[in-house]
């Protein structure tokens, strides 16, 4: 069960600094300039359900690549299906790099176009 993210509660609390990549990897601090980083600013409990949509992500993936040879990827229906799962995982990414954004990465991933609807907040498993 998903519950709605609300970033009021969590205001009160002690926000860090981290730096994201495309893919939900973290670092504490801005590394090589050749990688796209988006600066966030999360609590500890933000970064947990961060990370979790990250693992759950990542899992995906995994599941994907084991059912690489399975004869579902020639039908056009099912691999639409496994496309839309993975999209929908990589937008609840996106959704929290937007909300835990600094103004630049809020504006960073609104030139990107790629969140259709900015006031969709991520979700909490």
């Amino acid at each position: 069960m998903y519950k709605t993210f609300t970033k009021e509660v969590v205001d009160l609390k002690e926000r860090n600094t981290y730096f994201v990549s495309p893919k939900g990897d973290l670092y504490p601090m801005k590394t090589d300039a050749q990688l796209q980083l988006f600066e966030i600013e999360a609590t500890d409990e933000e970064l947990y359900y961060f990370k979790a949509a990250v693992e759950d992500f990542n899992s995906s993936e995994d599941a994907e690549k084991e059912d690489f040879w399975s004869l579902a990827h020639f039908k056009e229906s099912e691999v639409d299906q496994d496309r839309q799962v993975t999209y929908s995982k990589l937008l609840e990414i996106y959704k929290w790099i937007y909300t835990l954004g600094t103004s630049n990465t809020k504006k960073e991933i609104e030139r990107m176009d790629i969140l259709p609807a900015l006031k969709e907040k991520p979700q909490l498993r």
